[in-house]
């Protein structure tokens, strides 16, 4: 039977493309995570920790076997003694048996397997959770990489605007004799360095939202586009970085996991050669005869219960070398983890650093637009007043565009630093 909630995906990719061709920040998350297939590695992992606990508790649980058997004699049996020939009547007989096995006492070795497995299982879900996370992060740096070079293709083509209306207007200005050829010349270069810069961000606006459709497991002809702009998604750092406790971050915890799981593997391999007590009870079938059809007189049938003693006496070191083995391993985790701990610490700082470093940088830039705009309106009443050429006044609406493209990557980069800055916390990247 398939199951319900396999259709939400598909679902809800029909009801975005329905309701409309823009795509949120919201959405593409949500869609991400569901076809994604980042995603798909740590479902075949989850899968696989849940069987290894079934694995596990079966290893504590009542063992049946079962036999059957049946064995039909066609010629009597010859036996060949002291030069004579002597034929063994034997019967046709069938068996039928069931054996229940049941451990008692295994020194520790059951109890280690099930608190490895579950250990295993804890940690997997700890590394889907991370795994969840960093796609999000991810999602979140793509779809603001396509607001970004959105505005940049915006400011690449208003610029080329300008530049051709400043190419128009110095032409007539040079035939009526109040500007020279060298004058249109220079207009026209930078007339046409506008046009593979604008081709260029074209081209990284279709690279860039080819990207973001491949990471959420969409189509790539589907014809949607981003919804929103930069300020829109301008997420912020609203947490107390100073008393956050980073250290329950889901990839901390899945190394602590995992080195509770190497230290039970090692006390299983390390009791390996200990005796296992088990009891057992049987029950067997029989029946024999001499006649082609079964006689309810020869049936037999008996049952038995008892306890059996296994003791490994001699491994030519195969059990020691396994648990030592278990032992490096285990060792190993513990320092990933100390490892892993110290390098959170410095991630994190490295990543409020670079968050405090976005902000600033973010505020000159908007700082530098609004004197730019001021410029911009200081030249527009100057050409108003005959005081400025048109020349003037187009560069400085160039300047403008300039300063709005380096505000548009300084709010980028700060969007960006804010969401590594909330995962490396142990937090979701972004919050609507």
């Amino acid at each position: 039977m398939i199951r319900k909630w396999a259709f939400l995906p598909l679902a809800l990719l029909f009801l975005i493309v329905q309701s409309g061709p823009a795509l949120t920040l919201e959405e593409a998350i949500a869609l991400g995570k569901q076809r994604s297939l980042k995603m798909e590695e740590p479902r075949i992992e989850e899968l696989r920790t849940r069987g290894r606990i079934h694995e596990a508790w079966s290893n504590a649980l009542p063992q049946v076997d079962g036999l059957a058997a049946y064995q039909r004699y066609f010629r009597p049996a010859k036996v060949f003694f002291n030069g004579g020939q002597y034929e063994m009547q034997q019967d046709n007989n069938a068996l039928a048996e069931a054996t229940l096995t049941q451990p008692l006492f295994t020194f520790g070795r059951i109890s280690a397997g099930l608190r490895a497995a579950y250990a295993a299982h804890r940690s997997q879900e700890h590394l889907k959770s991370n795994t969840e996370r960093a796609l999000e992060l991810e999602i979140t740096r793509r779809y603001c990489t396509v607001l970004l070079l959105r505005d940049v293709l915006a400011a690449r083509r208003g610029s080329l605007a300008i530049s051709d209306s400043s190419l128009v207007r110095v032409r007539r200005m040079r035939n009526v004799g109040l500007m020279s050829d060298y004058d249109v010349l220079r207009v026209q270069v930078q007339a046409s360095n506008q046009v593979p810069q604008m081709q260029q961000a074209e081209n990284d606006l279709h690279l860039a939202e080819l990207s973001l459709f491949e990471l959420l497991g969409i189509p790539l002809d589907t014809t949607l586009s981003v919804d929103g702009d930069l300020q829109t998604y301008a997420t912020s750092l609203t947490v107390d970085t100073s008393a956050a406790d980073y250290s329950k971050r889901d990839d901390l915890e899945a190394l602590r996991d995992l080195t509770q799981l190497y230290r039970n593997v090692y006390v299983l391999n390390r009791n390996a050669d200990l005796p296992v007590l088990a009891g057992q009870m049987k029950y067997s079938w029989q029946w024999t005869s001499d006649k082609w059809i079964a006689d309810s007189t020869n049936n037999f049938s008996a049952f038995y219960a008892g306890v059996s003693l296994s003791v490994p006496l001699w491994s030519s070191g195969k059990t020691m070398g396994k648990a030592q083995q278990a032992k490096a391993d285990w060792r190993r985790s513990q320092l990933d983890l100390a490892q892993a701990e110290r390098g959170a610490k410095l991630q994190l700082e490295s990543a409020i650093r670079s968050y405090e470093t976005a902000q600033a940088s973010e505020s000159s830039a908007r700082l530098t637009v609004e004197q730019a705009q001021e410029a911009r309106h200081i030249a527009e009443t100057k050409l108003a007043q005959g005081q400025i050429t048109p020349l003037e006044m187009d560069a400085a609406q160039l300047d403008e565009l300039v300063a709005r493209v380096t505000l548009a990557q300084a709010t980028y980069n700060r969007i960006v630093a804010a969401a590594e800055t909330r995962m490396a916390l142990g937090l979701t990247p972004y919050i609507q």
